[in-house]
């Protein structure tokens, strides 16, 4: 080696101030390319186990390459040594990640409502797992014609999700909706009660139509679940926020006015009514009967439903 080189013979020399005078003129071996191209590979991996895994492999097979350049082409033991000790703990991460994703395994029935709800909103499965393994919940069979849910009888102490069946929900004996497979039983009296201390009871009977299998959560547990999990919280609101608005919108095409129209429930605010109309007080005190369909009948639509918009006094 030269006097003025440093390093592997050819490569490089160094000048007077430390930097670089001259770089080789060619590229390095294809096996150095070969290695930085895994190494690119494993930033598209994502934060899910499976992504986690895509990454590990990734950077295990880069520094397995880096290692055979360190040792064969630049011929620098503390590179190749150095590659090799993190080829090693890219392997064992790898293996770990196979061992964490082996152990998050579910039934068939709790699989089917991770990939309905949860999968398309990404939530890991170590997530999703903490959630199915929450203390006292459990699996839980109705028959048909059984009641889940008594009419100002049942309390609500609980979050239930159909897994398969059907079951209707009923209100001073008229029928208000269906509930399906990956629909919750009881999420408006969930949403509705869950900050409270006394929840109360069900406003509504929730009847078994057919053979009906669901996963219920007890609601302290399930509160101290969310309270610690901030994430999951986050997650499950998210699902009980779309599972509402397909309630709401059921009931809004069934709940009629006295004047024979439908309530809508994506009314404007009387702020951006008033901005557009320029109505003054006495202008809307004739306007909001009218355009909310209430009159000196009643306050609430035919249907008698809980759910009922009330007009604004």
């Amino acid at each position: 080696m030269a006097d003025n080189d440093t390093g592997p013979v050819g490569i490089y020399t160094i000048n007077e101030s430390g930097l670089c005078d001259s770089y080789i003129p060619t590229s390095l071996s294809g096996v150095f390319q070969l290695a930085h191209v895994f190494f690119g590979l494993a930033y598209f991996g994502g934060s899910t186990l499976h992504g986690l895994l895509y990454t590990y492999i990734c950077l295990f097979l880069g520094y397995l390459v880096f290692t055979v350049y360190g040792f064969q082409d630049a011929c620098a033991a503390d590179i190749g040594g150095w590659c090799f000790v993190f080829t090693v703990l890219c392997l064992l991460q790898a293996i770990h990640s196979i061992w964490r994703m082996r152990e998050v395994s579910f039934s068939e029935e709790l699989t089917k409502v991770y990939e309905a709800l949860f999968h398309p909103l990404q939530v890991p499965l170590l997530v999703y797992k903490a959630l199915v393994e929450c203390p006292n919940c459990q699996i839980v069979s109705l028959e048909q014609g059984n009641n889940y849910a008594t009419e100002g009888k049942t309390p609500v102490d609980r979050l239930s999700l159909m897994i398969s069946g059907k079951a209707v929900v009923i209100h001073d004996g008229k029928k208000l909706h269906m509930i399906g497979r990956n629909q919750f039983l009881d999420s408006p009296e969930w949403e509705s009660a869950k900050d409270q201390e006394d929840p109360g009871k069900f406003q509504v009977t929730i009847r078994a139509e057919t053979d009906c299998v669901y996963l219920t959560w007890p609601r302290r547990e399930l509160l101290n679940l969310l309270a610690r999990r901030r994430y999951l919280a986050r997650v499950l609101s998210a699902v009980l926020g779309r599972d509402l608005t397909n309630k709401f919108y059921i009931l809004n095409e069934k709940v009629m006015t006295p004047r024979g129209n439908k309530y809508d429930i994506r009314l404007p605010g009387f702020s951006r009514l008033l901005g557009q109309f320029d109505l003054d007080a006495k202008g809307l005190a004739s306007f909001v009967p009218h355009r909310f369909g209430a009159g000196p009948e009643g306050d609430r639509g035919t249907t008698g439903s809980p759910y009922a918009p009330v007009r604004p006094k």
